[in-house]
């Protein structure tokens, strides 16, 4: 099933062309006549967890919008939500109050320009040893495209009781003579309590472009500089809406905090391992944005295979999967293999040892 509705193109009041979100002057920009619009910047605040849990299911319903630029209909089926109309070229954005499901909070504007984010992609591939010469010769960082991309960002208050049991290696000596011997044992500690934390800013993505750890490579954002969601920061860009729930986005920050939660106990004490350690966490209250950053992604192919790299907007800091080259990886072992065998014949050959 599929819904209906308008698009937003934004006009130039000058000479009525599209305008577009200007990056390096962070203004919208008419590419024609030059005229120029600030973008007023509103402050954002956070809403209630289990008030949105339920309204934060994913939507799989197609949307079909009309272009307000030539009236043509087009179908959008995937996630998102600011696409160019493929009969005028109208760069479309959705209407928020028509969007299904929660509706963007907050968003970190583009920070690096294009050529910023190439210039960058090209330095990580030529930096990386294993990447095969190939690529690095041939690499075309110029089908970057610009992307919002949707990330729910969770702050939580959180209390935790535990208990468990910790083990601390002692030696003794034993033996008397030549059975005389230094043995390792275990003295066992039983540890229970309560610990409180409070949590901010904990991202999770949501999207369909890239996945948790990559993000968790692309961070940190300067979450400080979010402000509210306005589609004038889309003009002339890509941008999708979230593709995994809000509830499953919650789980996802819950395993993160679990994980931090579990570490900071475990500092208090002084042990060598853990032998069994249980943790009941409540999360309350728990509060959430639905926000929008921006990434430079070039998808490229070498060999018939499908790569990423990401770019981080606002940092410049940048992340992907990059092919290996067989020769460069077997020169490696050969060179390690040749170093032990230069190691043995000198202590054992050469009369060292």
């Amino acid at each position: 099933m599929t819904t209906r509705d308008k698009s937003e193109v934004v006009k130039c009041t000058a000479c009525g062309a599209d305008m577009t979100f200007d990056i390096a002057s962070g203004r919208l920009v008419c590419p024609y006549c030059g005229n120029a619009n600030a973008v007023e910047s509103k402050s954002t605040s956070s809403r209630d967890y289990f008030t949105y849990k339920k309204d934060g299911a994913v939507s799989f319903e197609g949307i079909v919008v009309r272009c307000p630029n030539c009236d043509s209909e087009m179908e959008i089926t995937d996630f998102s939500t600011a696409v160019n109309c493929p009969f005028c070229g109208a760069s479309n954005v959705q209407k928020t109050d028509t969007l299904p499901g929660l509706k963007p909070d907050s968003i970190l504007p583009f920070k690096l320009v294009k050529e910023e984010a190439i210039d960058i992609a090209k330095k990580t591939v030529k930096k990386n040893f294993f990447a095969p010469g190939k690529l690095k010769k041939s690499f075309n960082a110029e089908h970057f495209n610009g992307v919002y991309t949707p990330v729910f960002l969770f702050d939580a208050g959180s209390k935790s009781s535990y208990n468990g049991r910790l083990g601390e290696y002692y030696y003794v000596t034993v033996g008397t003579g030549k059975n005389r011997r230094t043995e390792r044992r275990v003295r066992y500690i039983n540890i229970s309590g309560n610990y409180q934390r409070n949590f901010n800013s904990i991202a999770v993505e949501a999207s369909s472009n890239l996945n948790q750890n990559e993000l968790n490579k692309l961070m940190p954002f300067d979450y400080d500089n979010q402000v509210a969601y306005d589609s004038k920061y889309v003009a002339g860009m890509q941008a999708e809406r979230y593709n995994t729930s809000l509830e499953e986005s919650f789980d996802v920050a819950k395993n993160t905090m679990d994980s931090i939660i579990k570490k900071e106990i475990l500092a208090q004490y002084k042990y060598d391992f853990v032998d069994y350690i249980n943790i009941d966490s409540l999360y309350n209250p728990v509060k959430f944005r639905y926000l929008f950053v921006p990434l430079w992604i070039c998808a490229y192919k070498y060999r018939k295979k499908n790569y990423k790299l990401f770019v981080n907007a606002r940092t410049g800091k940048a992340y992907g999967k990059l092919p290996k080259s067989v020769f460069k990886i077997l020169f490696l072992i050969l060179l390690g293999l040749g170093i032990i065998g230069a190691l043995i014949y000198l202590f054992v050959f050469s009369g060292v040892i």
